[in-house]
């Protein structure tokens, strides 16, 4: 059994979202969504490509197994044994001899199924490459949840920086003890979550009714009335004084050549409950992207 096929096949079993917080394996669903449209169809995650056969026919190990088992299958005027009628005794694997028609015919059944699955799957590497290059730039903000439940802890956006982080994606969980280790899960592993701000944000156009998995009230609860006892306290705007250096700040920590778009500036800062208004003066001194330019590949 393919433990990540399993797992992507089956949402029912994943975390819930809430207001603020968008499990991983839908955040890939929404990017899927924004990046690719209706060619997205649900099922790139879910798709299992045969594994490649070289060239020329091989004798022995896996592949050529495998090969064999194809032949049985789609070929039965090739009349070969199934394989486990061919086992020597002690289990010891029997030696292999393709035909050249042989190897080609099944060659051939790879290269159809690559043909049908491949660009699914390839939708699939983008939307998830494309979250790892957010998370890393700070753009996307992730956070870890323990499996039992609890709040979210935020990801550190250096944890995003690494060639040894694809296999987070196999059942969305990470080790905050080994971010870069290679397992998959085991009792340490956590569930790795997006804020649903950011990722709206990320993956315009994604998001629709029905997506969202947030509980809805029945009927709006009513505004609490202040009393003269216990005041209303709106959230805290961060200091003028801080407002200017945590936007150059948030500038300098992006990827090399890259400038942010107005909408993803207001993005940021808007976490930190400073206003549209004033992130379009702060634009004024930075550099800004020329109407028409197109983000850097």
């Amino acid at each position: 059994m393919n433990v990540r096929l399993e797992f992507w096949k089956n949402s029912i079993g994943w975390p819930r979202d809430n207001d603020s917080f968008v499990f991983l394996a839908r955040a890939v669903h929404a990017m899927g969504k924004s990046m690719f449209g209706h060619e997205w169809t649900g099922d790139d995650p879910c798709l299992d490509l045969m594994q490649s056969l070289p060239t020329l026919p091989l004798s022995s190990g896996s592949r050529a197994q495998f090969a064999h088992g194809l032949l049985v299958k789609h070929h039965p005027e090739f009349n070969r044994e199934p394989f486990i009628l061919m086992r020597r005794p002690f289990g010891v694997p029997p030696s292999l001899k393709f035909t050249g028609e042989e190897w080609e015919a099944a060659r051939s059944i790879v290269a159809k199924d690559h043909e049908q699955k491949m660009p699914g799957a390839k939708r699939f590497f983008q939307a998830r490459d494309r979250i790892v290059q957010l998370a890393e730039a700070g753009l996307l903000i992730t956070a870890l949840r323990e499996r039992a439940g609890g709040d979210p802890v935020p990801i550190p956006r250096r944890f995003w920086n690494s060639e040894r982080i694809l296999n987070r994606f196999d059942l969305c969980q990470m080790n905050p003890d080994d971010p870069y280790g290679l397992g998959i899960a085991g009792d340490r592993y956590q569930w790795i979550f997006v804020t649903r701000e950011s990722l709206m944000s990320c993956a315009r156009g994604a998001f629709t009714a029905e997506d969202d998995q947030t509980p809805k009230p029945v009927a709006p609860a009513p505004a609490p009335v202040a009393s003269p006892e216990d005041p209303a306290k709106p959230p805290r705007r961060l200091a003028e004084s801080k407002i200017e250096p945590e936007f150059r700040q948030w500038r300098e920590q992006q990827p090399e050549g890259y400038i942010p778009t107005e909408a993803e500036d207001i993005a940021h800062m808007k976490q930190l409950r400073v206003g549209r208004d004033a992130v379009r003066e702060l634009r004024k001194q930075f550099p800004t992207r020329e109407r028409g330019q197109k983000k850097p590949g």
